[in-house]
């Protein structure tokens, strides 16, 4: 899944992406993803799908910069369907409100993906 989830959003966005950092270089917009939780579905039958929440983090110079590229990750992700993913929903955005909003601005979407292994 991670692989996936990395080759369609860098494939689909005009700005970097990477997990668990912003990855090298300097330039904004730039988003960083990390997984906050992981938990398998079982049944009877065996092993289910996985329900993975990932958080992505858009930054950029303004909030003008950091909204627009959170809406370019929604609009290739929110309802996507593909590979191992079986489905990925939007579960929560959040801006970030602090005196830090002066050197970079932040939008955090929150996906719910069901993935196969």
């Amino acid at each position: 899944m991670e692989e996936h989830l990395y080759t369609l959003l860098s494939g689909a966005v005009s700005f970097p992406i990477a997990w668990g950092t912003l990855g090298s270089g300097t330039s904004l917009p730039r988003a960083a993803m990390f997984r906050t939780s992981g938990v398998r579905d079982m049944h009877m039958g065996g092993l289910g799908l996985m329900e993975t929440r990932v958080q992505i983090d858009c930054y950029g110079a303004t909030y003008a910069e950091a909204i627009g590229a959170s809406r370019g990750i929604r609009g290739t992700l929110e309802g996507y369907k593909g590979g191992p993913i079986q489905g990925a929903f939007l579960d929560s955005v959040r801006d970030q409100f602090t005196d830090d909003a002066d050197l970079l601005h932040r939008v955090s979407l929150t996906f719910s993906i069901w993935h196969r292994d």
